[in-house]
């Protein structure tokens, strides 16, 4: 069956090695239309479609520094820069950073990898805009952000709602391979369409009620995305890590950060947004060991 989703704590350490090895090659030559699909309907941010998006761009004042990991287009750019702030972006492909810069020269912008070795300031804001899904390490990656940002400083994180929210992720196929129902009768694949129903009506309802009901701090983390399995790419299918707003509260909250506001807290958020999306923005203490 392929709805194989676990506890990130479930995992040993070869295995998210490996999910990583398979997704680091996955991201070294994405689909033509990767990046530019995360573009569309975000050229403009709105209070009705990108309130969690205005919100952190409120935060933004003159000098403020501000660090996106996992920026692709930087589309957030313009805003930060436009509110007086400075912005950093980092991401995997070398490519797209170079266009990047050329579209906002007086940004810098530095490959995930060489981040480490290049960057050793701290920012006033570290955010992540619909990224940490895709991360195999989920504690990891938040770590990181927590390290790169100042006593005092915001980190803010906004992403698809895939436990709490009405939908699963694309990156979630049914039965042995990632094809539509139809197709696999059509075609005579009778124990796929067997094993696909299966998994619709038990294994990811069973998932969900599982994750749902678990202790905050968990990480659900999809053993068999769609893209690595065969299937087509289509936004989020390669969700690996299945985010709910009660693990990345959790996890901060015992760095000791203080939650500001949540996607369950701010008021005026239109349902079509909350059933589908998870925001938390949380400030650093100002005196920290970490």
């Amino acid at each position: 069956m392929s709805v194989v989703i676990l506890p990130y704590r479930e995992l040993k350490p070869e295995k998210i090695s490996a999910i990583k090895d398979s997704f680091g090659n996955f991201y070294q030559n994405p689909p033509p239309s990767y990046y530019s699909m995360a573009e569309t309907g975000n050229e403009q941010y709105t209070e009705d479609i990108h309130p969690f998006h205005c919100d952190l761009v409120k935060c933004v004042k003159p000098g403020v520094s501000v660090l996106e990991i996992g920026c692709g287009t930087a589309h957030l750019c313009r805003h930060v820069e436009n509110a007086g702030g400075r912005y950093v972006g980092v991401d995997h492909s070398r490519e797209l950073l170079a266009k990047n810069q050329s579209r906002y020269p007086s940004a810098r912008f530095f490959p995930l990898e060489t981040l480490a070795s290049d960057l050793q300031e701290k920012f006033d804001m570290v955010v992540s805009l619909y990224t940490i899904e895709h991360v195999v390490d989920p504690p990891e990656y938040l770590d990181r952000m927590w390290s790169y940002c100042k006593p005092g400083g915001l980190i803010g994180v906004i992403c698809p709602a895939f436990v709490d929210g009405d939908s699963l992720a694309a990156s979630i196929f049914m039965g042995l391979t990632p094809r539509r129902f139809r197709e696999k009768l059509r075609q005579g694949n009778f124990i796929d369409a067997a094993c696909h129903l299966f998994d619709y009506f038990w294994a990811a309802p069973r998932w969900k009620k599982r994750a749902r009901q678990s202790p905050p701090g968990a990480f659900w983390i999809n053993l068999q995305p769609t893209v690595l399995n065969g299937g087509p790419y289509t936004v989020d299918a390669d969700a690996v890590h299945l985010p709910r707003l009660a693990d990345l509260e959790s996890y901060l909250r015992q760095k000791g950060a203080a939650i500001l506001r949540t996607s369950s807290t701010m008021q005026g958020i239109s349902s079509q947004v909350s059933r589908f999306n998870c925001y938390l923005l949380v400030q650093k203490p100002q005196t920290t060991t970490a």
